[in-house]
């Protein structure tokens, strides 16, 4: 059986307004809402005027439609549309195409001084204030001195309180308006010479390069885990996680995928327990692609797979004996189960006959009777107040 990504439900389009114009969208799982995101990226489109061939760098781009407005400004040559969500870039490419707009870049990444100079950088504002900050730094490095940033993004989301981070790296910038409790903010982009970087955007891992990390004593080794904003659990390993490895014991000729390696935790353990060229390790985000290879490269590990793929999509033609992950269960800001369960049916035709699935959540996450569906039966290896550990095997026939 072919593997890939499965949301359960075809693919809704519908139309989103930007300034003067309607734009197809597609209404994917595991991204924010067209319509949720439409204000923010209203704002700018009524707000900032972009001169034909001036260079434009949208990002986080989200689903693209950001990137279909500035391309009919602009000019689709341009404009390069920047996410380091894998399902974020494939739905732009998707959403660009049906409108017109084939001939925008579109980037899995965050933005890199080497891809500017720019001269104008949309922000569409990213969950977490870090991740944020990671953005508008190197962001605004990508852009030339005297260009334009424009930052917009919901109040719920903290767009006031960065603001004032952002006037801090930028000097003052102009409120260019407000609207459904969104905001939108302009800035010219000053010189930036490393003196003149102020202390929150100093943090490891927030300018490219550079990495926060913390030590994790397991395997009988001192071992440390390298991580930016935006990675699952930068700040030290999590509960679930840490319960999971409590039961996760591997034989040493196993094949293991690490599904949703974060900052490569699991796949670590993993391949000081297996030959490490039989280890795959996959995420939907850059950042945690980057920071899993600094990871294993700091510990001193060759081999493992680790590639950027949205679910099983990168990996269809591989089978494993152990598949282990801590599954994301937030879209946005709203709790979602489709895409874990999506994985879960993934799951089991990427697994041998016999082979073994191992997924750790939280308690309120109902996850057994979609194991029970799609393996027939399911164990519970260890729980507590918050988190649970699920086991089920494939059968041998």
């Amino acid at each position: 059986m072919a593997r890939g990504r499965s949301d359960g439900h075809s693919a809704e389009q519908i139309a989103i307004a930007l300034g003067d114009r309607e734009y197809l969208a597609t209404v994917q799982q595991g991204l924010i809402h067209p319509r949720e995101a439409q204000p923010a990226s209203a704002l700018i489109a009524d707000h900032v005027a972009l001169d034909a061939g001036k260079r434009v760098l949208v990002g986080p781009c989200g689903d693209g439609l950001l990137g279909a407005w500035a391309a009919d400004s602009a000019g689709g040559g341009n404009t390069v549309c920047i996410d380091s969500n894998a399902i974020a870039t494939e739905t732009a490419r998707q959403n660009l195409a049906a409108n017109g707009h084939s001939a925008v870049t579109v980037v899995s990444s965050v933005p890199n001084r080497t891809d500017g100079p720019f001269d104008h950088f949309l922000m569409l504002l990213p969950k977490g204030r870090g991740l944020a900050r990671l953005w508008l730094l190197n962001g605004a490095l990508a852009t030339r001195t005297g260009g334009h940033i424009v930052i917009a993004g919901p109040n719920s989301g903290g767009i006031q309180s960065f603001a004032r981070d952002a006037a801090a790296l930028l000097g003052d910038g102009q409120l260019l308006g407000y609207r459904k409790g969104n905001r939108a903010l302009m800035f010219e982009r000053p010189p930036l010479l490393p003196a003149d970087i102020p202390t929150p955007f100093r943090e490891p891992g927030i300018l490219n390069g550079t990495y926060a990390s913390y030590p994790l004593d397991a395997a009988q080794r001192n071992l440390t885990i390298y991580t930016r904003p935006g990675v699952f659990s930068r700040d030290g390993l999590d509960d679930g996680t840490r319960m999971l490895l409590s039961v996760l014991h591997l034989e040493p000729e196993e094949t293991v995928l690490d599904l949703g390696c974060g900052a490569g935790v699991i796949g670590l353990i993993a391949s000081l327990a297996v030959n490490p060229r039989h280890v795959t390790m996959v995420d939907v985000d850059s950042l945690a692609i980057e920071c899993s290879l600094e990871t294993l490269a700091r510990n001193g590990i060759e081999g493992p797979t680790v590639l950027q793929s949205v679910g099983f999509e990168g990996i269809s033609d591989r089978r494993f004996h152990t598949i282990v992950t801590n599954p994301p269960f937030h879209s946005g800001h709203r709790v979602t189960t489709a895409m874990t369960e999506a994985f879960i049916r993934d799951a089991f035709d990427a697994l041998l006959p016999g082979g073994r699935l191992l997924l750790v959540a939280n308690r309120f996450l109902p996850y057994e009777n979609p194991i029970r569906q799609r393996f027939g039966t399911v164990q519970i290896l260890a729980a507590d107040g918050r988190y649970q550990v699920f086991l089920a095997t494939r059968p041998q026939s």
